[in-house]
């Protein structure tokens, strides 16, 4: 007998059957016409069982080594026949997905068949036998606008549709019914990550990361010592665009993951690969923090009311039952290795104090106060005697100085002991039983906007790092969260990317709609509009597409390709137009390390040219200039917690300090501000309390008077600019509206969960919409062998 194994040749997915051994791919029975190479990817993506098939893969197999062609056209035109046959399209999804730059996966599950048999080993008597399968879901992109009477924006609305997992070997996704509350609760929830992650590059001019495509799956390979076995890396989640994680976490045994997103909180077993819900009350929506020991109970976090209350701490069983709340404000969880005490960040924005649990004496006291600065989560040692935690400079209110280290905080004595410090340490953190401590740096130049895991081994009795520091992964993705299992052998990694791409929306008929937004920029890097060439014809926007540099470019609202108006490795902000719109003005800050702290405001003409100095100072963090017949242009500072306004001219001079505008702010520059085209009205916003209501000052630069707009349902303001005809102004940010000058509020467009609008930048001419878009992308992976 015969002990060669057949490799399965007949499969099914959807209405499909395809026959590999014959070439044919049938549709309810009727013969689709597909080449040999689009053949070659389905069984390609087929194979890989839901996993990532990399373009490199598909140019191994489909071109012999030492042939001649154009590879990534090559792939593209297999992979776009390929979706002709299956009747599937790129833009929204049942069957393969693209990951940009890396590779394709196929999205439903595959059935296989061997001469008439199963591969389970069930007999078909004579013929292939297939289990169900489910249909697939697409991820595309979608904005829904609304007709409303008045110009306006807002981020806080539902998403069309909302995607919830279904039970199988990976988790799929099919459509689930989440009230509208649920679902403004939901992005409020991912505003608030938004947040925490990129405000600061937001408010600085620096784009966040760019975006390499959906997480890199695989294996990274490092030697250990002793010839342990190497670093193994796979992916848990395969949430798509548009529908990221908010939170995971992996259990004491290392057998499940906790983790929540659109759909609720989901328990996955980790080797089984079996999803299914936590039964929670209703309207209770509830992000994993931190495992109990006994593996059934776990401490989360809610927002009954993000807009208005800071989140709260609950236990929950896995089990069901009535959660037990554990404080009214809280954040950042983590339950000690005995279960006895619950270590959380608090504060305005959830990461300036520690506060501690003693569940056996049923206490909350606080443990340490950053003052202006933010903690990271608690890394709990193995004996539960103390805990791990990153401190951050706050990069506004702290200029001068830019640090990050990491404190060990001792339970018994209240001491808090510096271990190490680097100014591009991440907040998270994790301490294994083996006394490793595992931290995220951020990477050097020209990847700095990459995170990846490092370890430290400390010592047991001073908790100073001993020896070198090795490298874990070589990824791409920002590190969102780290959680480990009891015995230290798993490590399950949240990785989460912001991108901000520009959209372009026009006005429909009178004015009082606008059309489905459209995306402008196709890279898959960071990239925010600033500012419009006079002819409306063109957009300026800044982008690090260029290996993470922040740059300038131009691009026609006609065509795919921008040009580069000014690159370089320095830091430089945005770009804003003169009052004739035929040059712009941009800032170029100090480099790292620079003596003086002065900031110039350049020149440059769009036709081209070198650019020129038009006036520098201390701490400039912004301008603006108004349209002609005005000249009146204006720059803002910011120091020691106070933000000051100068008006200037082109002409040059130090400017003169609008003393009216001045205001006292602990939001560093804030979002922003904005000059009325006219040159008369200042908009500033007020400084924000996050759960508390927000607005604007209209200082009026002619009369010297100001009025103020309230704006109740948006505490934090992400984005301010004015309209062409200097009435009403566009505002966007977490909860965001707009507003006219008589403080009526109004909507005329609304993000979704895959896509938050944070800014509207107007056409001279009034007749489009520059949008400032944000997507998000998170999933987990785990780590053995590290």
């Amino acid at each position: 007998m015969s002990n060669n194994r057949v490799s399965p040749m007949c499969a099914r997915f959807d209405r499909f059957q395809v026959d590999l051994s014959s070439g044919e791919l049938r549709r309810a029975g009727i013969t689709i016409a597909i080449q040999e190479q689009p053949l070659q990817v389905l069984r390609l993506l087929m194979k890989a069982e839901g996993q990532v098939v990399t373009r490199e893969e598909l140019c191994a197999v489909l071109w012999p080594k030492g042939t001649f062609v154009d590879f990534e056209h090559g792939i593209n035109t297999a992979v776009k026949k390929l979706r002709q046959a299956l009747d599937d399209s790129a833009e929204s999804p049942r069957f393969v997905q693209t990951l940009p730059r890396i590779g394709y996966r196929f999205m439903l599950p595959v059935e296989w068949a061997i001469n008439g048999h199963n591969t389970n080993g069930n007999s078909a008597n004579g013929r292939n036998t297939y289990g169900h399968s489910p249909n697939g879901i697409g991820n595309g992109i979608g904005v829904a606008p609304q007709v409303v009477p008045v110009v306006g924006l807002e981020t806080a609305s539902p998403a069309p549709a909302i995607l919830s997992p279904a039970v199988s070997a990976l988790p799929d996704v099919i459509p689930s019914a989440i009230t509208p509350a649920r679902r403004s609760k939901l992005k409020a929830l991912t505003a608030i990550a938004v947040l925490v992650a990129i405000a600061p590059a937001f408010w600085l001019g620096y784009p966040p990361r760019s975006k390499l495509g959906a997480f890199l799956r695989g294996t990274v390979l490092r030697d250990h010592a002793g010839g342990r076995a190497t670093l193994s890396q796979r992916r848990l989640t395969a949430n798509p665009d548009g529908s990221p994680l908010t939170s995971g976490v992996i259990s004491p045994d290392g057998k499940q993951l906790a983790y929540s997103d659109v759909t609720g909180l989901n328990l996955r077993q980790i080797d089984g690969g079996e999803t299914f819900l936590v039964p929670l009350p209703k309207s209770f929506d509830a992000l994993p923090q931190s495992w109990f020991p006994d593996g059934v109970h776990m401490v989360v976090a809610r927002w009954e009311d993000a807009q208005k209350k800071p989140p709260s701490l609950w236990e929950i069983s896995i089990m069901g039952g009535t959660p037990r709340k554990l404080a009214d404000q809280g954040m950042s969880a983590r339950v000690s290795p005995d279960g006895s005490k619950i270590a959380f960040l608090t504060g305005k924005w959830d990461d300036e104090e520690i506060w501690l649990i003693d569940a056996d004496k049923n206490i909350t006291q606080k443990i340490a106060d950053a003052g202006e600065d933010h903690f990271g989560p608690a890394a709990w040692a193995p004996d539960s005697k103390r805990f791990a935690s990153v401190r951050r400079s706050d990069i506004f209110n702290n200029s001068d100085r830019h640090e990050s280290l990491v404190e060990v905080h001792e339970l018994a004595n209240g001491r808090s002991t510096t271990v190490f410090s680097n100014p591009s340490l991440d907040k998270e953190l994790a301490w294994l039983p083996d006394g490793r401590l595992i931290y995220s740096p951020r990477e050097a130049e020209p990847s700095q906007n990459d995170f990846n895991l490092w370890s430290a081994q400390l010592n047991s009795r001073t908790g100073r790092t001993l020896g070198t520091p090795n490298r874990i992964t070589n990824d791409h993705y920002p590190i969102a969260g780290i959680s480990i299992s009891t015995d230290g052998k798993r490590l399950a990694l949240l990785r989460r990317l912001f991108q901000m791409d520009v959209y372009l929306t026009e006005f429909g008929a009178h004015g009082a709609r606008l059309t489905t937004p459209r995306r402008f920029t196709l890279d898959d890097r960071g990239d925010s509009p600033s500012a419009w060439t006079p002819d409306s014809k063109a957009v300026l926007f800044f982008s690090d597409r260029d290996e993470g540099h922040g740059h300038i470019f131009k691009q026609r609202i006609d065509e795919a390709v921008p040009d580069l108006l000014v690159g370089g490795k320095g830091f430089i902000s945005p770009a804003k137009s003169t009052p004739d719109g035929l040059s712009f003005l941009f800032l170029a800050y100090p480099e790292p390390g620079d003596a003086s702290d002065h900031v110039r405001i350049m020149r440059l003409s769009l036709s081209g040219g070198a650019s020129s100095v038009v006036l520098e100072g201390p701490k400039i963090i912004g301008v603006n200039c108004a349209r002609l017949p005005s000249n009146l242009c204006v720059y803002s500072r910011f120091e020691s917690g106070v933000q000051t306004f100068f008006s200037f001219d082109l002409s040059g001079g130090k400017g003169k300090e609008i003393v009216m505008a001045r205001r006292e702010t602990d939001d560093g520059p804030g979002s922003g501000w904005a000059l009325s085209p006219n040159g008369r009205y200042l908009a500033v916003p007020k400084s924000p309390d996050r759960y508390k209501e927000s607005g604007l000052r209209i200082l009026d630069l002619t009369r010297e008077t100001e009025s103020d707009v309230p704006l109740p349902t948006m505490p934090l303001i992400m984005g301010i600019n004015w309209a062409s005809d200097s009435k009403t102004l566009w505002v966007g940010g977490w909860m965001g509206r707009s507003v006219d000058l008589h403080g009526q509020v109004s909507t005329m467009l609304v993000g979704s969960s895959s896509m938050a609008i944070w800014s509207a930048v107007p056409s001279p001419d009034g007749h489009r919409l520059a949008l400032q878009a944000l997507g998000d992308d998170a999933n987990v992976s785990l780590l053995e062998n590290f």
